[in-house]
């Protein structure tokens, strides 16, 4: 018995998709020899829309949208699911947060705010700590989030939403309470004295912790005191300032505080309630300067080039550069792990500081999540921004949180390295 291998001279192969040949002689009767050859194709290959697709239908992520920048452009931006449009307008949370440090900054550049001058100095009331009352609380403070205050203060689901709003959420979810309406809506400024004041109709004991200046304490009530000393310096509405100084400066012209100024756009929230994504109504949330805002892919590229290329966009000179430096030095030293996945190395003026040398900031708001960074070398800059209607805010999603957001960052985030990659 013959076994012989014949080479039958060149062969012309497609490398991309002939990974292998075996030719593999085998004798049938005597004098007769086959060659049989096998050639193995690989699967076809994944796209990387395809892979977000995917990982969206495995944790039923209702819409989602995402872009790519590359130094001073969008090199890709897509809508999935049930609203892909590009326009869709969603509720960015705690990136709002960056706008409030950018109006601060600005402001600072004017001479209007000194970030290391007491506070009191553009209140019409006093803001001290119970306990420290010789400590003065500075803007610096509060945009690190050192001021000493807690996350949200006493009452601040009340204020947050307005009453159709507590109604729905009363009769529709469960948050080991009801929430009170109140008949008499305050103003930001009542609200904001009568809780940080002992004296104060809203206070509580609650709302103080830690010394002014001592620890970092993530607070939007902090960023909502901001947003209100904003409001006293400029004499306008913080989201009236943010119009006037970003948004227009910048020509978004699809992002806002009103979701009724949005029309069809509106992304639909929804949270995971009862083993599927439960639909809640549009709202306003009064966290003013702290996670209000709402905007789309091709409005937030234009605000995060800006970021990138030192405080300009397209001509436009949002903050000096000096600024932007200022913003992403590392005021407070932090450890541990972001929901995105990024380790935390810092924290800046109103932006998280990683590793790698990423900065950015992310958004949770009742039926949204969002996100924001990019990463600057000497080559270049690159960024992403990431927005889905599916939140964490009222009802704990631990899948959401613990397995898709990190998932579907470090896919785009893979895509972003590549594409800046191929650019240089």
């Amino acid at each position: 018995m013959n076994l012989t291998i014949r080479n039958e001279g060149k062969m012309k192969m497609n490398k991309k998709i002939i990974i292998g040949l075996i030719i593999i002689a085998c004798v049938i009767s005597a004098g007769i020899t086959v060659i049989l050859i096998i050639t193995f194709l690989p699967p076809p290959q994944e796209s990387f829309e395809s892979k977000i697709q995917k990982i969206m239908a495995e944790y039923e992520i209702p819409s989602l949208a995402a872009g790519i920048i590359i130094n001073d452009s969008i090199v890709w931006a897509r809508g999935f699911g049930e609203q892909p449009d590009l326009d869709t307008v969603y509720m960015i949370g705690s990136i709002t947060k960056t706008f409030t440090a950018t109006a601060i900054l600005q402001l600072n550049e004017s001479n209007l705010v000194n970030l290391d001058g007491d506070i009191n100095n553009y209140l019409p009331f006093e803001v001290r700590h119970p306990n420290y009352p010789n400590i003065p609380i500075t803007t610096r403070m509060l945009v690190t989030h050192k001021a000493g205050l807690q996350t949200n203060l006493f009452w601040s689901l009340e204020y947050y939403f307005d009453n159709q709003t507590i109604d729905w959420i009363n009769e529709n979810l469960d948050l080991g309470g009801e929430i009170i309406k109140w008949d008499d809506r305050p103003s930001l400024e009542e609200f904001l004295n009568g809780s940080l004041n002992p004296n104060g109709l809203y206070y509580d004991h609650y709302n103080w912790h830690w010394r002014p200046g001592s620890e970092f304490h993530y607070s939007n009530a902090g960023f909502q005191l901001l947003g209100y000393l904003i409001e006293k310096v400029t004499n306008q509405t913080w989201i009236e300032y943010i119009q006037e100084n970003i948004f227009n400066p910048l020509n978004m012209t699809s992002s806002g505080f009103e979701y009724a100024d949005f029309a069809e756009k509106n992304a639909i929230p929804y949270e995971w309630k009862d083993n599927g994504n439960f639909e809640y109504p549009l709202y306003n949330i009064n966290v003013t300067g702290a996670g209000c805002l709402r905007s789309t892919i091709p409005d937030m590229a234009k605000y995060l080039i800006s970021y990138m290329n030192q405080g300009e966009y397209n001509g436009t000179q949002l903050l000096n550069p000096e600024s932007v430096e200022l913003i992403h030095s590392n005021h407070v030293s932090l450890t541990g792990t972001s929901v995105e996945g990024f380790n935390w190395e810092g924290y800046g003026l109103g932006w998280f500081l990683y590793s790698e040398n990423f900065k950015g900031h992310g958004g949770a708001t009742p039926g949204f999540s969002s996100n924001m960074y990019f990463k600057k070398d000497n080559e270049g800059a690159f960024g992403v921004i990431l927005m889905f209607n599916r939140g964490s805010a009222l009802i704990y999603d631990e899948k959401l949180i613990n397995s898709f957001i990190p998932s579907i960052n470090q896919l785009i985030l893979e895509r972003a390295e590549f594409l800046f990659q191929q650019a240089h």
